[in-house]
């Protein structure tokens, strides 16, 4: 189950302090301003976040536990929810040419939603595990756990890239939202989103979002930040976590070279 401990969490940031220290040429670090909030159901082990046709879709995981949740957008009124069969646990969700699709984790078994019924209409197989997928609006971007990303159209896998940090291939990559022209990947467990350029896979950017979730809104089942989801009409970068309290509206702040 992909859940994460204190002591993991602060080992993968002091390596990934390492190695931002070691690198003659880091990408650009940002850190982020909270805007705005809005409260959410604490019962989302949030996989996927989406905001499309004036609703805040949510994929929430756990094998027997899984579902996808609508809410109205941006009042958040009239959750709606549909329960995934017991054996599927969710993971992220993306909106291409008018259908739903949600990955399923070990599975290997993309499903297709209708919107309206949000029913189960479609399911096709997935060559590995299933972790994160965003739509560039003509195909999918989906991640499996390692430092592969897969472009998938017309039902089949099309081609693959590799994501590379200073030379070297990164992993974890789950959540994903496409923002102007770029993939951004939440990195399991750590407070980091990563700015990954489509074409070449190289990480641009990174963003440190240690501390966005007060310490006093975390209970003993909290878990990692997770969800990223951007409002089309507005621009409005939202952020979510598993089994949080609320979403985040973020701006980014670059931080200044030392």
């Amino acid at each position: 189950m992909k859940n994460v401990t204190n002591q993991r969490l602060i080992l993968l940031l002091a390596c990934l302090a390492l190695a931002l220290t070691a690198n003659a040429n880091p990408p650009r670090i940002f850190d982020y301003v909270t805007k705005e909030t809005r409260s959410i159901d604490r019962d989302h082990f949030t996989q996927g976040l989406l905001i499309w046709d004036d609703a805040l879709w949510v994929s929430s995981g756990l094998y027997n536990e899984s579902f996808v949740a609508r809410y109205d957008w941006p009042s958040m009124a009239n959750r709606k929810v549909t329960q995934l069969p017991d054996q599927y646990f969710a993971e992220g969700l993306a909106e291409l040419n008018g259908r739903i699709y949600v990955l399923t984790w070990r599975s290997q078994d993309l499903l297709v939603l209708d919107p309206n019924s949000m029913k189960i209409i479609e399911t096709y197989r997935l060559r590995g595990e299933g972790w994160g997928v965003t739509s560039d609006g003509s195909q999918l971007w989906i991640s499996d756990g390692t430092h592969r990303l897969t472009v998938w159209e017309n039902d089949e896998v099309k081609r693959t890239i590799e994501v590379i940090y200073d030379g070297k291939r990164v992993s974890r990559l789950n959540e994903l939202e496409w923002i102007n022209g770029e993939i951004w990947a939440n990195v399991w467990l750590t407070d980091q989103i990563v700015r990954i350029d489509p074409t070449s896979g190289i990480i641009t950017s990174i963003i440190d979002l240690r501390g966005l979730l007060p310490r006093d809104e975390r209970r003993r089942d909290t878990d990692v930040l997770n969800g990223i989801a951007v409002d089309p009409k507005t621009g409005a970068i939202w952020l979510g976590g598993k089994r949080w309290p609320s979403l985040f509206n973020i701006e980014l702040v670059e931080r200044k070279p030392q």
